[in-house]
């Protein structure tokens, strides 16, 4: 479970599957980073300044706290959080696929259908979820077309649909706070609602046999949920 910018949830039906698929697509460039000595970045500097190991061992945590409703919920912290925004960022990654995809041809709309699908899920479950959260679960604004080929229009839902699961990107502060006066990064981080642990908390890591051990699990619950899907 998550505590989300909409309440403590875990991720179901569509909005799940689309984290899913953008889940695995990160495992999988992880993997083949290791393979090739190399740590894959996507943009999001707490996430991509981690060690492969680290990079698995932390999208496993994140995974399980937003996809597998038997998980307890997650502490907020901000390489969890960064974690959680590298994978919406990963959206993007696979939309620009499709759309390299599509000037050679190959016509898939897989990844935009399942992003328009997400949206509408929120909006029809909005009503739902307690009108004093400070984030809106409903866009003011129309999501573009599923055969769109404007990247910025894709980003900007993209960016919509993490604000349901984020309730801020206080993880992209760090380096900000890093040469100021100790007492007065404490007073701004009590006014801005942060943990004074946030920064602090460590990504988790993994020895060789943790990490394939982390590799089958996330194997295991994208199976779960493709059949879950499946039997939908």
């Amino acid at each position: 479970m998550w505590a989300t910018s909409q309440g403590d949830r875990t991720l179901s039906a569509d909005e799940a599957q689309l984290v899913l698929v953008s889940v695995g697509y990160l495992h999988d460039m992880i993997t083949s980073g290791v393979d090739l000595g190399e740590t894959y970045e996507t943009g999001v500097v707490m996430f991509d300044t981690l060690q492969p190991t680290q990079q698995m061992a932390v999208l496993h945590e994140v995974a399980y706290g937003l996809l597998d409703e038997d998980t307890p919920l997650v502490e907020l912290t901000a390489v969890r959080e960064a974690t959680v925004y590298a994978i919406y960022c990963e959206l993007e990654s696979l939309v620009q696929l499709e759309l390299d995809l599509s000037a050679q041809g190959k016509s898939d709309f897989e990844c935009r259908a399942r992003i328009l699908r997400a949206c509408q899920q929120i909006n029809d479950q909005s009503s739902q979820w307690d009108d004093d959260l400070e984030a809106n679960p409903q866009f003011d604004f129309d999501p573009p077309a599923q055969d769109c080929d404007d990247v910025d229009q894709w980003k900007r839902v993209i960016e919509a649909l993490a604000d349901q699961v984020l309730w801020d990107r206080d993880f992209q502060l760090e380096s900000a706070f890093a040469d100021h006066d100790p007492q007065k990064v404490k007073a701004i981080k009590q006014y801005m609602g942060i943990n004074d642990d946030y920064f602090a908390v460590a990504a988790p890591d993994a020895s060789s046999q943790e990490y394939m051990q982390l590799h089958r699990e996330l194997i295991g619950l994208a199976q779960s949920l493709k059949a879950v899907e499946s039997s939908g």
